[in-house]
């Protein structure tokens, strides 16, 4: 099964003018990877890749090589490129840009500013979007971490306190100002401990 917004093990079955065609192990559903992302050794028929899957501006489905700033039900912190009539664009770091449309966002978003956002699969359109009212996919109940557990974190808003923090990609934190041995900026990423 090939899953959009995330990184796939794809075989390349068929060269074309384009690029490679890929499928995944059932071979139900192929995939290009332009010619531009094809690695430089090349690919031969029957080899394995590993590629992040989205859906390029025409609306196909795309394999690409380039890591991108965020995937399939993470956070990631992205700047604002456009602002058109149907939403915000963000440079999530592939050619084409992420939209978080005007009902995602906590409010009007800006051409340069950075926002916190929650990447997911809008089911109606089945395309990758972003949301910038992301805490409402944060986990509040049924915490499974355990005490000296270690962590990923992303630098959220700063408090009173601290500093918000999302930990693992699923559930809100904060990290109290005395327990801050540097300076952190929105977005930053860290490995810490419950």
């Amino acid at each position: 099964m090939i899953t959009l917004g995330k990184f796939n093990r794809l075989r390349a079955v068929r060269q074309t003018d384009n690029g490679i065609y890929l499928t995944d192990r059932e071979g139900t559903r192929e995939v290009l990877l332009p010619n531009k992302f094809i690695p430089e050794a090349g690919l031969e028929e029957g080899q394995y890749l590993r590629v992040f899957i989205f859906k390029d501006s025409e609306d196909r489905i795309t394999a690409t090589t380039t890591e991108p700033r965020i995937k399939l039900n993470e956070f990631a912190c992205l700047q604002v490129r456009e602002v058109n009539q149907v939403g915000a664009f963000l440079d999530w770091g592939l050619e084409k840009d992420l939209m978080v449309p005007f009902k995602e966002q906590p409010g009007r978003m800006m051409v340069g500013g950075w926002y916190m956002v929650y990447l997911f699969l809008d089911e109606k359109t089945e395309r990758l979007v972003a949301s910038g009212r992301y805490q409402k996919f944060l986990k509040k109940e049924d915490i499974d971490l355990k005490d000296g557990q270690a962590v990923d974190l992303i630098i959220d808003d700063p408090t009173d306190l601290g500093v918000n923090v999302i930990i693992n990609h699923r559930y809100r934190g904060l990290v109290y100002e005395n327990e801050l041995f540097e300076r952190v900026e929105r977005g930053d990423e860290r490995k810490g401990l419950r």
